[in-house]
This record gives structure tokens, sequence and C-alpha cells, in this order.
């Protein structure tokens, strides 16, 4: 009797671990932005509880359907995204607001990531498609 109880109780776990997982999965696939083929991973959190202050500046391009500056894969802030028009690849930030276009010389508030806690802020990273080095955006400044 006990070892069938026992037996029972770990299917229940299991059941609702394997439930979890693939709930969690499909709330996180969700939430990836899909809608141009360029990759545009973005912060897990809305404030996030540390604010990086280092500066990195450089021209915002688009490589293998990565935007980088410098060798940085760039995480946007959470709510930022991005469009196109007329193969012009517009940045918005979290009210639609244009910050920067590619090919704009940008200045970024934020700091860089090693791969290994990359994980911890954006939910579509690591990724093979687009490899680090890791910059989590914080302000965006553009010259245009």
């Amino acid at each position: 009797m006990k070892s069938k109880l026992r037996g029972l109780m770990i299917g229940i776990i299991v059941s609702i671990l394997i439930t979890g997982c693939v709930e969690k999965t499909q709330q996180d696939e969700s939430s990836v932005n899909t809608s141009t083929s360029l990759f545009f991973p973005v912060q897990k959190y809305t404030n996030p509880s540390v604010r990086m202050t280092a500066i990195l500046e450089g021209e915002l391009v688009q490589i293998n359907g990565c935007l980088r500056v410098d060798k940085y894969l760039l995480v946007w802030p959470y709510g930022f995204s991005i469009s196109t028009n007329d193969e012009v690849i517009q940045i918005n930030n979290n009210t639609g607001k244009p910050v920067a276009i590619v090919g704009d010389k940008v200045i970024l508030g934020g700091g860089e990531i090693p791969g290994d806690y990359i994980a911890n802020f954006s939910r579509e990273l690591p990724s093979s498609r687009c490899s680090g080095p890791y910059w989590i955006v914080g302000d965006v400044s553009a010259d245009r």
C-alpha cells in the first residue's frame, strides 16, 4: 500500500513539474519578438533592480540579422521593439517613440554581461544565432 501511494505521489509531482515546464516554455516563446527576421533580444524585467552605468559609443549596425555596436550584441530594455520601413531598421522605446536607426552613431548606457549570466537577463539568450559578448542596454542616445 505504501509503495502504491508513493508511486502515485511521484507521478503527480512529475505531472505538475512537466506541466509547469510546458507552460513556462509557451510563455517565454510568446514574449520573443518575431515581427521581423532580425534577432531582437529584450530584457526580462520592466524595472531591473540593478542599473549599469557604463557607456558604449559607436555605430549601430546589423550583421547577419544581429544588432550590434562594436563587438557587442545588444539586449534592449523591456518593451522596446523594432520596425522596418523601406529597409530602414528603427528601434522604438516602450512607448513606441523612435530612439535610433541602424547606421546611427549611438551612445548606450548599460553594461557588459558575461555569457554565463545572460539567461538571467533575457529569455532569448544565449542563442546560437547571435553570439556575445552581450551589452545590457539602459539609456539610448543617437546622433542623426
